[in-house]
């Protein structure tokens, strides 16, 4: 947890007629947040965190931000907005650690608000309760906290946990990032800003799984920038009366998105999904699955196709898994979920190439079903099909024009659905796994049935419902085999072996390891983005990719027998480098702790043009790529990989948080071999400082040990 504690709560109150507050509240130590209100309502006037004895603010004092905003539908359908900017807000309770307000018959729907603010250690603890008197209007949602007008925007950062994790600079220029949780563009309910020193952190402590939406930026039109998080409503549109049923937590800290992610990973702790025991202390993850270093991805249903499976894994040398599509005789995105019969060739192909030490793990979708199947009209599924507010199925189209329709998890005819099909794969056709497409990648629809048995539009039967599915999907797995999904959202933490991590889109921002900052060592992730044929043709942002995978402690690939093609054999020999590497260190890049970034000084960049509709623009990056580690057994590693054509010397300064407590005047930096590959000295107390020169397109691990 961060050093910045919030300990005391100073109020200075002058009570006018109806106890309205007008003077402020002040929470002070070693940070600082300031309540301001009068007739128009209650906004944070300040917020400070202290830092290397200097305070950093991280609320202006103007605009006025409102702190909540309930969103009230009327019978008509219409929906309006009620702040905590629109009306006078009166103290019920004021005390050195609790704060409690209210507001009340606030129009349009005499809404009534009680906020609570409470004290625990660095933490502020948010709680809300909000109703509606007016017959004709019900709640839809709610926005709290929402924290701002952010100070500095352009020189501050925000911190979300898109994907594998993504920075973005210059929130001013920034459209609203705003992700849905759980989903590839909201992996874990927290974001944060920081300015590299200091941060603002926003998060749920739920442990239930309701969803949720975070923000960050310049939203509802407003030239503010804010922080903050939406909460869907069970019983969206039909409710008069909901509290937030898990607490919502803000807290300054010391550093970057490193540090945020560990206040978050304390926090998860608290959750089944979240206090998922590390991998070298977890069952029912198999021994291949986490001995893969490198993926397959391609077809395996007849002699040609299982032949390049075996050249690749050949080429390689090193373990490799098979992540199979079009198996089936169906096209691809059409006519799900009737994916059998297989192709003729599929059970054959398998046998062989399993026989031959490559697993091999199917697609199948863990969402959609084709409304125009057979199937559909056979087994009524309609009734399991999330519905929108009108009562009809919700569409989607993708590359296959053909319309989908997502189901309901919470519904038994689809968590029967895909475990059957789970069931045929693992225990007929013998596959070592299943890749359920989406689970963790698409976000929560909200589902307006009333026959499914879970509240219209929020709550927490999305995530409940696909956990029941998965305990379903369980049960029927052989010894050794294991189930996967898209992208990697949390709450299927145990009840997933492994995540595809391919989607996550830079946007403008900066990726990450987020995610391994929190569940390094405890979750199997494969894969880094998707491979481009423009990244093939320009060669060094295939090379970047196959490294940052490397260094982020994801098993390596998911690319297909293109890579072995004559044209690329520079970037296959680098992967197949990778691969070595990370073969000989799963202790660290499989089973470890990711531990806090490297300060590095790399002179050496290298550079490539991308082409778009409007211009050709030139992309750089450093050659050098590098993260440290802490094993299980207590070994100290560092992962590094060179993505230039020459060899590149870079400066490297570690810390203790890297190191550990030692004493020693000089580090050594050792390969598995026990060869030194550098010496770092120690200047000043804390720091080490050396060079390390890495061979042109290769990579190593190298052990940091007291020099002899």
């Amino acid at each position: 947890m961060s050093g910045i504690c919030l300990i005391s709560l100073v109020a200075s109150l002058a009570l006018g007629a109806g106890n309205v507050i007008n003077h402020h509240v002040m929470v002070t130590a070693n940070g600082m947040v300031e309540f301001s209100a009068d007739e128009g309502g209650l906004w944070i006037s300040r917020c400070e965190v202290n830092q290397n004895g200097g305070q950093q603010t991280w609320v202006a004092s103007a605009p006025r931000v409102p702190l909540w905003t309930v969103t009230v539908q009327q019978g008509s359908g219409d929906r309006s907005a009620v702040t905590a900017l629109d009306g006078p807000a009166q103290v019920c309770e004021a005390s050195a650690t609790h704060l409690e307000v209210a507001w009340t018959a606030l129009l349009p729907g005499k809404v009534a608000v009680v906020m609570t603010v409470s004290v625990r250690g660095a933490d502020l603890v948010w709680g809300l309760e909000a109703s509606v008197e007016a017959q004709n209007c019900a709640l839809w949602d709610i926005t709290f906290p929402e924290l701002g007008p952010v100070a500095r925007p352009h020189k501050v950062h925000s911190i979300t946990t898109a994907g594998w994790g993504l920075v973005h600079d210059d929130l001013m220029q920034q459209a609203l990032i705003e992700g849905a949780y759980p989903s590839s563009k909201c992996t874990m309910p927290f974001a944060a800003l920081s300015d590299g020193n200091t941060g603002l952190y926003i998060g749920s402590e739920d442990t239930e799984g309701y969803p949720l939406r975070l923000f960050v930026g310049r939203n509802k039109g407003r030239q503010a920038v804010t922080l903050g998080m939406r909460h869907d409503i069970p019983g969206m549109g039909t409710v008069k009366n909901y509290k937030i049923p898990y607490p919502v937590v803000t807290t300054g800290f010391s550093g970057d998105w490193y540090e945020a992610a560990r206040i978050y990973r304390q926090a998860a702790q608290k959750t089944a999904w979240g206090h998922v025991p590390t991998l070298a202390e977890r069952t029912g993850v198999p021994h291949w699955l986490v001995n893969t270093d490198l993926w397959y991805i391609g077809p395996c249903d007849d002699e040609k196709s299982a032949a390049a499976v075996f050249d690749f894994a050949t080429y390689f040398e090193i373990p490799v898994s098979a992540h199979v599509y079009t198996w089936h005789e169906i096209p691809f995105d059409d006519h799900y979920p009737e994916y059998f019969p297989m192709k003729p060739g599929f059970q054959d192909a398998v046998t062989k190439v399993q026989a031959a030490g490559v697993a091999v793990m199917p697609y199948i979708n863990g969402r959609l079903w084709d409304a125009a199947t057979a199937s559909w009209k056979e087994r009524n599924a309609r009734d399991a099909a999330a519905l929108g507010l009108t009562g009809e199925p919700y569409s989607e189209v993708y590359a296959s024009k053909v319309p989908l329709t997502p189901m309901c998890p919470a519904t038994p005819l689809w968590q029967e659905t895909v475990t059957g099909l789970v069931n045929r794969l693992v225990n007929e056709v013998g596959v070592r796994g299943v890749y359920i497409d989406q689970i963790a990648a698409a976000a929560p629809r909200r589902c307006f049935a009333k026959n499914h048995g879970h509240p219209p539009g929020g709550g927490s039967h999305w995530i409940q419902g696909y956990r029941e599915l998965l305990r379903r999907c369980c049960a029927v797995l052989p010894p050794g085999a294991a189930l996967s999904t898209e992208e990697n959202a949390d709450p299927w933490n145990d009840l997933l072996q492994a995540f595809l991590m391919v989607n996550t889109q830079p946007q403008g921002g900066t990726i990450v390891p987020i995610f391994p900052a929190v569940y390094g060592g405890r979750v199997v992730s494969f894969g880094f983005q998707y491979f481009s044929a423009s990244d093939f043709e320009a060669r060094y942002p295939l090379r970047l990719k196959f490294a940052q995978e490397f260094t982020f402690g994801s098993q390596l690939g998911w690319v297909g027998p293109g890579i072995l093609e004559e044209g690329h054999a520079p970037e296959a020999e680098f992967l197949k480098r990778l691969g070595q590497a990370r073969h000989v260190a799963r202790d660290a890049l499989q089973y470890g702790e990711l531990l806090p970034p490297i300060a590095m000084h790399c002179s050496k960049a290298v550079s490539w043009t991308e082409k778009n509709e409007a211009s050709i623009e030139t992309k750089m990056a450093p050659a050098i790529v590098a993260s440290a580690w802490l094993t299980p057994g207590a070994k100290r590693k560092l992962a590094v990989a060179n993505v230039a054509d020459e060899e590149v010397t870079v400066a490297l300064t570690l810390d203790l948080r890297h190191t550990g407590d030692v004493q020693a005047h000089e580090i050594a930096l050792r390969t598995s071999s026990g060869e030194t590959a550098a010496v770092l000295r120690r200047k000043p107390a804390a720091m080490y400082h050396g060079k390390l020169t890495v061979p042109a397109r290769d990579a190593f691990v190298l052990e940091i040990l007291p020099a002899r």
